[in-house]
C-alpha cells in the first residue's frame, strides 16, 4: 500500500502541476489576447484618424478647386459682358444722330488742328455731309472705322488717330475698373 500512496501522491502532484500549467497558459493566453485587442483597437483608431484626416484634406482641396473654378467662370462671364458693353458703346457712338455726330466730329477736327497746321482729315462716307474741316485741311472720305476722324499731316509723316475705336480704347483702358464697379457692384 505504501507504493500506491506514493503513486497517488505523484499522480496528485502531477495533476496539480498540470492544472497550474493550464491555468498559467490560460492566463498568458488572456494577457496576449488582451494585449492584441488593445493594439488592434489602437491601430484601428489611428487608422480611422488617418482616414478622417485624409478625407478632410481631400474635401478642402475639392472645395478650393471648386471655388477656383467658379471664380474663373465668373471672371470669364464678366469679361464677356465687359466686351459686349464696350461693343454696344461703340455701336451707340457709330449710330449717333447727324447733329450729335456733327458736334463731335467738329470737336475732334479742332483737336487735330491744334496739333497740325495743315493736312488731311479722313472721315467715313456716312459723315461726309456733317463734317466741316478746319482751314488748311483737305477732307478724304475713306475712313474704315465706326466713326471719328484720322488726321494726317500734309507730308503724311504724322497721324492722329481720333477714331471712335481708339478713343474708346483709351477711355476704356483708363476707366475699366469704374466700368466694372458700375456693372458688377464693386471690385
Amino acid at each position: 500500500m505504501g507504493l500506491e500512496k506514493v503513486i497517488d501522491e505523484i499522480l496528485a502532484a502531477g495533476e496539480e502541476r498540470r492544472r497550474k500549467i493550464i491555468e498559467e497558459g490560460n492566463a498568458e493566453r488572456q494577457r496576449t489576447l488582451s494585449s492584441a485587442r488593445a493594439e488592434a483597437e489602437s491601430a484601428r483608431k489611428e487608422r480611422i484618424n488617418e482616414v478622417e484626416h485624409r478625407a478632410s484634406l481631400t474635401k478642402q482641396q475639392s472645395l478650393s478647386s471648386a471655388e477656383l473654378e467658379t471664380k474663373k467662370r465668373l471672371l470669364k462671364e464678366q469679361n464677356a459682358l465687359l466686351v459686349q458693353a464696350k461693343g454696344e458703346v461703340l455701336q451707340s457712338l457709330s449710330a449717333l444722330d447727324a447733329d450729335a455726330r456733327k458736334s463731335l466730329l467738329g470737336k475732334l477736327s479742332r483737336i487735330a488742328a491744334k496739333q497740325l497746321s495743315k493736312g488731311t482729315i479722313h472721315c467715313r462716307k456716312e459723315d461726309d455731309k456733317v463734317i466741316s474741316v478746319p482751314p488748311g485741311f483737305k477732307k478724304a472720305v475713306d475712313l474704315k472705322a465706326s466713326g471719328g476722324i484720322l488726321a494726317e499731316s500734309e507730308e503724311g509723316d504724322y497721324r492722329m488717330d481720333l477714331t471712335f475705336e481708339v478713343l474708346l480704347d483709351d477711355v476704356w483702358n483708363k476707366d475699366v475698373q469704374k466700368v466694372y464697379e458700375i456693372m458688377f457692384g464693386g471690385a
